[in-house]
Parts: C-alpha cells; sequence; structure tokens
C-alpha cells in the first residue's frame, strides 16, 4: 500500500496544528551563550511526541508502540529562560509500517523551532517492523481527529 500523506503543511504555522503539549524551560536548559541550548529542544519534541501517542492511543483505541528512525530539527529562532515552549505535533505521513510526525514549537506567537519524525510501528517482543494499525489508517484517511479535541 502507498504512502498516504497530508498536503503540504507549514510547521511554523500555529493553525497547522490541533494537538499541544505544554513543557517548561528550565534553568539547566540554558548554555553559556544564555539561551536554550540547542540539544534540549530534542527532549521538547520528545514531550510532544509522547504526549502526542498516548493521547492517540486512548481517543482510538490503538497501541503506537514505535521506534525513532530519524528527528530533524530546524532551529528557527532563540528561546529563553525562564518560561514555556508550546509544542504543536501533526501526523504528516503514514506508510506501510512507519509514519512521519511534524511539530512546531512556539514561544507565545514566535516559531522558535520545527521538527520532523520518521517512526516504525515496532513489535518488541519480535524484534521486527509491523503492520499501521487498521484503526489508524481508517481514521487518517477519512480525515478523522486521531487525538481529542
Amino acid at each position: 500500500m502507498p504512502d498516504t500523506n497530508v498536503p503540504a503543511i507549514d510547521l511554523k504555522d500555529p493553525a497547522a496544528f490541533s494537538w499541544w503539549t505544554d513543557v517548561s524551560i528550565r534553568f539547566s536548559d540554558q548554555d553559556s551563550n544564555a539561551h536554550v541550548n540547542n540539544t534540549s529542544f530534542a527532549q521538547y519534541c520528545e514531550a510532544g511526541r509522547v504526549d502526542y501517542l498516548s493521547a492517540m492511543r486512548r481517543h482510538l483505541g490503538i497501541e503506537p508502540r514505535s521506534a525513532i528512525v530519524s528527528v530533524q530539527i530546524s532551529y528557527v529562532n532563540q528561546l529563553h529562560y525562564p518560561g514555556f515552549v508550546r509544542v504543536g505535533t501533526r501526523l504528516l505521513r503514514l506508510g506501510n509500517s512507519s509514519y512521519g510526525l511534524g511539530q512546531g514549537l512556539f514561544a507565545g506567537d514566535t516559531v522558535v523551532a520545527t521538527s520532523e519524525a520518521v517512526l516504525v510501528f515496532f513489535d518488541y517482543a519480535a524484534n521486527k517492523s509491523r503492520q499501521v494499525p487498521e484503526e489508524l489508517r481508517r481514521a487518517f484517511e477519512a480525515g478523522e481527529a486521531l487525538t481529542p479535541a
């Protein structure tokens, strides 16, 4: 079955997201330049991914156990302590066993980074990839909400 993609999405646009995770910026996230270090952005993305996938599991009744294949982060603006970063997360692509997530990270109305991740549904007991759950494919292809409103 070919990949199912959504139309082009601008990850710098907050309107592209319906699922948000607020993450507190920690004092220890700063570097010697007095801004948030680039490695902290990966942790913010992880918090958003985990929150989104947990909501999807509850909403659709599926087990989205996955393994990360790749993560790409584009840094757009500086981020500073103290405060919060809002992480918008959405599904971008659905393949046979893999899927792509897109994220936008915002400080207020200002985009600070975008991220795209490729994950694969994984059967940890068998140590191999597994098919995308049919419930997810049906909901995605029908344009239904994948997470609660």
